[in-house]
């Protein structure tokens, strides 16, 4: 109860002054965005201290709840309230562990699986997941609408979630609606795959039914600065459209810009004169990652922001430099580094992603095409180098074409999603550098607590690129980074206990226990271990594996080893590792660590047999990126033209004509 009167008290703030709460003066102490008084917050600004008070005004306890079902992690995710909340993640997802990290809980619990099944019908699919958005704000009737919930708070939700309960990121939209309170509503029907484009009928009648779902939650949704000026799309859709653009809503590029393709997430929340009512965010994906996206956005701190820029000190290239928006950061209390000019060329970055990068937040200036990112003076790196992430990661990518196909894990915004990036700004096509805020500007809204998604946008009169384009967003658009002196969570001291709950620290022990006598038992600790972001103690188990010469149970145990090894860059050892791994039980995962982890040291190779192992591992579907850096240090090994030999030997094998074309100039 002492939880839902607090929220009471910080909500009725909100809707007399913004201003008067003390939380919200540190906004004032704040460079404002270019061309706004600081007494007078624009609306995105609002809206961030709507998102900022409902977040410090809701306990999270320092819990993790791992369940293996859908209907499991509905009834768990039920179990919040006005009193407190706490992540639940699906434990056979892969971005489990990096959350865990990040989230580092006193406790992770395993739940058994529900008795009770999701029932088949949409409709009453819908009623069970409304009901839990309801009573996690602390309502004790579902029946009850939305508006009659918040109101007893004094509460108006800045934004509402969309989602199809036969779509699987419904495990999002519960989640954010839960948390943010914020409605739930449902938009069913095919509109697309994430690769495709969606037809401008097609655009058309998905923007209607926003529209439906917004007039039907009971609040103002049609001009920017009243309730709902968010939405959080939490479904499969085409991640780009066609469609005429109103005169009024042309990107001013002195012509036509045609029909497109547009950033389907950029062409909807617009009137039909194309003036915006609201900006949205997509998540879509299986339920485990979905429910990661949404869970990482609600819980997790952004205090580690990284900048790296290719692009060259001068013209237009200088108003996206680095140096000074990453100084202003570590002003206002984040941590913050920059690489730029010599130190964010090819092999900088090589060298910076041997193991995981640890940042909460990226800032990447590149350009390039979908399977390309270009990096200082023009050097060229591919999908297959898109970095291994300790932590889940916000992306503000400035590059052409990144998410053309944000489904696809070859392409280069496809890789960084498939790596574990939970919300991201690029372009789905050719956007022109003048489409993305330059990281300055970004960091100074960010600052004043605007979304994350919100503040890498042109916002309605921004210039000439306010119109409806070509750069989209991808996560929760409620998700802040706001400075970490502004972000308070309350502590639920005492979480209530769980019916059937194991710690897996407790089982993990277990198991470790087990492994004296049986290695076989070693593979399943490591796992644990690996889970529970106990990566120090999962490389001493496979130490102890090992030692025993049991090659069966080292197998097993290698597969789960190499990502521990990995992270804490033991090049040694991850090679041991890699090697026992039978090669059909080699992931895509494991190459990409192998090379990350070889690429900066290939000039001190000297091991012929380290040396044939990556030329054994080349990966597709660009096998002559990774010869064409091998191919100078085969030879100084193992002798003139080995490194033709096997360019040569790759060549008979290459299985489309663009590998086949590549590799033949290696050869010339």
């Amino acid at each position: 109860m002492s939880g839902g009167m607090a929220l009471a008290s910080s909500m009725l703030v909100v809707g007399s002054s913004a201003w008067s709460d003390p939380g919200t003066s540190r906004f004032q102490s704040q460079s404002s965005p270019p061309g706004v008084s600081a007494k007078a917050p624009p609306w995105p600004v609002l809206l961030g201290a709507k998102v900022m008070f409902r977040e410090q005004n809701r306990p999270v306890a320092s819990r993790v709840v791992l369940v293996p079902d859908e209907a499991t992690y509905l009834e768990q995710v039920g179990k919040w309230s006005p009193a407190g909340q706490w992540p639940v993640l699906f434990e056979d997802d892969p971005g489990t562990p990096r959350f865990i990290r990040a989230f580092a809980p006193a406790e992770v619990v395993r739940v058994p699986p529900t008795e009770r099944i999701l029932p088949d019908d949409s409709a009453m699919r819908r009623k069970l997941a409304t009901a839990v958005t309801k009573i996690s704000f602390g309502a004790t009737d579902a029946e009850t609408s939305y508006d009659a919930v918040y109101a007893r708070f004094g509460w108006r939700p800045p934004g509402f979630v969309v989602t199809s309960m036969d779509d699987s990121a419904w495990t999002a939209a519960v989640a954010i609606s839960a948390a943010r309170g914020v409605p739930l509503a449902f938009v069913d029907g095919d509109f697309g795959r994430p690769n495709g484009e969606l037809s401008a009928g097609r655009l058309r009648d998905f923007e209607l039914e926003l529209r439906r779902a917004a007039t039907d939650s009971g609040y103002s949704w049609e001009g920017l600065g009243d309730d709902l000026d968010a939405v959080a799309i939490c479904r499969e859709l085409a991640g780009r459209c066609r469609m005429s653009v109103p005169d009024a809503a042309k990107v001013r590029l002195g012509g036509d810009p045609g029909s497109g393709p547009y950033a389907t997430m950029d062409a909807i929340g617009r009137r039909d004169d194309g003036r915006r009512w609201g900006y949205a965010g997509w998540i879509w994906g299986d339920p485990g990652r979905a429910a990661g996206m949404a869970m990482s956005s609600i819980f997790l701190d952004r205090r580690n922001i990284w900048m790296c820029s290719g692009y060259p000190k001068s013209g237009q290239w200088n108003v996206y430099e680095v140096s000074r928006p990453a100084a202003r950061l570590a002003e206002m209390g984040y941590a913050s580094m920059f690489f730029e000019e010599d130190a964010a060329d090819l092999a900088g970055w090589l060298r910076l992603i041997r193991g995981a990068i640890p940042p909460d937040v990226l800032f990447l200036n590149s350009h390039g095409s979908p399977t390309v990112f270009h990096l200082f003076e023009d050097e060229q790196a591919f999908p297959q180098d898109v970095p291994f992430l300790a932590r889940p990661l916000a992306l503000h990518l400035v590059h052409s074409f990144s998410l053309k196909r944000p489904a696809d894990r070859r392409t280069v915004g496809g890789r960084f999603i498939d790596r574990g990036v939970y919300a991201y700004l690029g372009s789905v096509d050719e956007p022109y550098l003048g489409a993305f805020i330059p990281p300055a500007l970004m960091v100074e809204r960010l600052a004043a607590g605007v979304p994350f998604l919100l503040a890498g946008r042109y916002w309605p009169d921004g210039g000439p690129m306010s119109g409806i384009w070509k750069v989209t967003a991808i996560g929760d658009p409620f998700m802040q980074a706001v400075p970490p002196r502004m972000r308070r969570i309350r502590v639920m001291e005492d979480p209530p206990p769980l019916a059937g709950a194991e710690d897996l620290l407790q089982v993990a022990k277990s198991v470790m226990a087990a492994t004296r006598d049986d290695p076989s038992r070693g593979a399943e600790a490591i796992r644990l271990l690996t889970l529970l972001g106990r990566d120090e103690i999962a490389r001493q188990v496979w130490e102890i594996i090992e030692r025993t010469g049991d090659r069966a149970a080292m197998a097993d145990a290698a597969a789960e080893a190499m990502g521990p090894l990995f992270r804490g860059r033991d090049w040694d050892d991850f090679l041991a590792a890699y090697a026992v791994v039978p090669r059909e039980a080699r992931t895509d995962d494991a190459r990409d660590m192998l090379w990350h982890l070889a690429n900066p040291r290939l000039a001190a190779i000297s091991d012929p047999n380290v040396l044939a192992t990556l030329s054994g591992e080349v990966r597709d579907p660009m096998p002559s990126v990774d010869l064409g850096r091998l191919l100078p240090h085969l030879d100084r090994v193992l002798g003139p033209g080995a490194g033709r030999a096997a360019v040569q030997r790759r060549l008979e094998a290459a299985s489309t004509p663009a590998a086949r074309r590549a590799l033949r100039k290696l050869l010339q």
